[in-house]
């Protein structure tokens, strides 16, 4: 008797995006997977205690920045620092808070994408969007994690040669003159609180990649299945009559068909679900580089100083990247679909009228395009990924 394979080997994407959902639950932004996972009254109690307390501290935390602005006693640096804060933080809390409020969209997203029965699949072509996934997510959690890294080193080089007092957030409370054991319990909080909220930007950001990527694999399956009839037909034409050669072929495109209209349902709902993230997103890295541009500028230089911002800008650059060239790729896959339905064979069977006109259809519906957007005004592609890029730096250098 053959031992059956675990989930990972035969259905890695719904695996790994399984794993993101876990651990976003984890993070306290509460459970985003469709199966009911059965929890004791007192794993309820104690995980809504947990993420009460997260999200305060991660939302307090931002607040207590902004109020920051208030102060009157900020150097040149931590007013650099402030600003910078002040733009990109709030964003990271309104990614997270998007995606609490989509939670049963975007449970019912995932239930369709990976969790319903398949007629058709790649296991080879569902590796690669897992790989590709990964990609993009670890590597913005590598500059991302980098950039905390190179900005602790450079408080602590500051406070080392300077006597600056140590800080990588700029807040209000509790003030740099404070003393004590609280006031020391405040500032250990104070600096962990980046690390917090980076670390919930990514996963929702990966949650976001991971969605964006297996909906372009899943027009690259449809193409693939369409260019399979072909073959098909060739392989069988030998070994069955006209008519029953036909009636196959008319049963495998609306099965192509089902699948197309299902991979559009995937995109219309990663749009209602997660199109706010991807608006979020443009507008925090836009600001952000610009922000980072006249940081550079106008802040004195060291080494630590200067890997800690390309750190930033490199992950400012990544994430942007990573949305525009996974929305791209769903755009290009479904481009390439109604080639690959005209080329499937119907010419080599003779079907009736009937089918002919379910194909024109078919066929003129696949040529319509398949665009993520950003608060539908943005269109995430290829393309407008040096557009984003290039207007920060315009408005750059006209306001500076």
């Amino acid at each position: 008797m053959d031992v059956p394979k675990n989930l990972k080997e035969t259905h890695p994407q719904k695996y790994y995006l399984k794993m993101m959902c876990k651990w976003t639950y984890y993070m306290g932004i509460g459970d985003c997977w469709y199966e009911e996972t059965k929890r004791s009254k007192t794993h309820k109690i104690l995980y809504a205690l947990w993420a009460t307390f997260i999200n305060s501290y991660i939302i307090l935390g931002t607040v207590n920045e902004l109020l920051a602005n208030f102060r009157s006693d900020v150097t040149p640096q931590e007013k650099n620092d402030l600003i910078q804060f002040s733009f990109a933080h709030p964003s990271l809390c309104a990614k997270y808070i998007f995606l609490i409020l989509q939670k049963d969209r975007v449970k019912k997203l995932f239930k369709r994408m990976v969790g319903e029965k398949r007629v058709f699949t790649s296991l080879v072509v569902e590796k690669q969007s897992v790989r590709e996934a990964f990609i993009y997510s670890v590597s913005l959690a590598i500059v991302t994690y980098g950039t905390l890294t190179m900005t602790v080193i450079d408080a602590f080089k500051r406070y080392i040669k300077e006597g600056v007092p140590f800080q990588t957030e700029v807040v209000l409370l509790p003030s740099p003159s404070y003393s004590g054991l609280f006031s020391g319990v405040l500032k250990v909080f104070k600096e962990l609180h980046w690390w917090a909220i980076v670390s919930n930007m990514l996963l929702v950001d990966g949650l976001s990649f991971f969605s964006l990527v297996f909906l372009g694999y899943k027009f690259k399956l449809v193409r693939i299945y369409f260019e399979s009839l072909r073959e098909k037909v060739l392989r069988n034409a030998d070994n069955k009559s006209k008519e029953a050669l036909a009636e196959d072929f008319q049963k495998d495109f609306v099965t192509g068909v089902k699948l197309h209209e299902d991979a559009l349902w995937c995109a219309r709902n990663v749009q209602y679900a997660l199109g706010n993230i991807y608006g979020v997103e443009i507008i925090e890295t836009s600001t952000c580089m610009v922000i980072l541009l006249i940081k550079i500028v106008d802040s004195g230089r060291n080494m630590t100083f200067l890997l800690a911002n390309l750190f930033f800008f490199s992950c400012l650059f990544m994430i942007n990247g990573a949305y525009m060239m996974a929305a791209g790729d769903v755009t290009y896959e479904a481009s390439l679909l109604s080639t690959s339905m005209f080329h499937c064979g119907w010419e080599l069977v003779r079907p009736g009228r009937g089918f002919r006109t379910l194909a024109v259809v078919a066929i003129q519906r696949s040529q319509r395009p398949v665009h993520m957007t950003a608060f539908g005004v943005i269109t995430l592609s290829h393309g407008n990924l040096i557009s984003v890029v290039r207007s920060s730096y315009s408005f750059f250098a006209v306001m500076y």
